[in-house]
């Protein structure tokens, strides 16, 4: 894919957000994308972990992709936090007031695995034992969304409810929501784009690049006790900028403040996507 990304291009870029999903891959295009964080945790040393994710549009309103995570905490050796594996499908074809999509994810991670892809239950998520133990202990989760998007010109809202299922001596699913309001970039660099034509590109430094919005993520309980019990529930809330370089290369940045007791104080978002269309008929051609 890597080598494909460096010869091939397509308009399209990831989601604005961080943590909210909303669009579909385009039809036949990949994402590739690198997610580095830097986190300021609430109890032990800070930290930084890096996703890598690939995600493929199988048809119009189907997606599947895959991510890897890696970790390396302060004063300590980095390690591999493990991979996920997901899909996500718009249930109808046209676009709507409410447009909808399921989500499933299969976490195959362990318990040194930090990044926040999302966030669930009850209390922190920092590493609390020696890493030598958390990167033996496996953390296999299946997760779910239900995901509710629009776009009013270039203004999109979006909301993600989160279930996360353990597969280790489950005791009942996590819940979560993350929700996020952004306007694209005047120049349609990116997904935004692909529902109507290019116009010539601005300046490399000029405000038409660039989109903006926020985006806030938090947890719900789990199943025995569903609902807001604030401060012993993570929740964090961050402006999210993105920068479109061109219709293929764009780059994401979001500081994020934690609001509870058991949020990390701050954590710095950053991302950069790169899309590659065709993926099919161009490898058919080389073969």
């Amino acid at each position: 894919m890597l080598l494909l990304a460096a010869t091939t291009a397509a308009y399209g870029q990831m989601d604005p957000y961080f943590t909210a999903i909303n669009y579909p891959v385009p039809q036949g295009s990949v994402m590739l994308m690198l997610l580095p964080d830097y986190q300021a945790a609430r109890t032990g040393p800070n930290f930084v972990t890096t996703m890598g994710m690939a995600e493929y549009g199988i048809t119009p309103r189907w997606t599947a992709g895959f991510m890897a995570e890696g970790e390396k905490v302060g004063g300590l050796a980095a390690t591999f936090g493990g991979v996920r594996f997901n899909t996500y499908l718009r249930l109808l074809p046209h676009d709507r007031l409410l447009n909808v999509t399921v989500y499933g994810e299969y976490e195959d991670l362990n318990q040194a695995a930090l990044y926040k892809m999302e966030v669930s239950g009850f209390g922190g998520e920092d590493l609390a034992g020696p890493l030598s133990v958390a990167r033996r202990t496996p953390a296999h989760t299946f997760e779910q969304r239900v995901i509710v998007y629009h776009d009013w010109g270039r203004v999109n809202a979006t909301f993600n409810f989160i279930s996360e299922t353990p597969l280790q001596a489950p005791h009942g699913d996590d819940f979560g929501y993350v929700w996020g309001v952004f306007r694209h970039p005047r120049w349609l660099g990116g997904m935004a784009a692909m529902r109507g034509p290019m116009v010539p590109p601005p300046p490399p430094l000029s405000r038409a690049r660039l989109g903006y919005g926020v985006e806030m993520i938090g947890a719900l309980g789990d199943a025995r006790d569903f609902g807001f019990y604030w401060h012993r529930e993570q929740q964090y809330l961050g402006p999210v900028f993105t920068y479109a370089l061109s219709p293929r290369w764009s780059v994401h940045v979001e500081p994020t403040f934690g609001l509870s007791d058991v949020s990390d104080p701050f954590v710095l978002r950053v991302g950069l996507a790169y899309s590659v269309g065709h993926v099919a008929r161009r490898l058919a051609r080389a073969f």
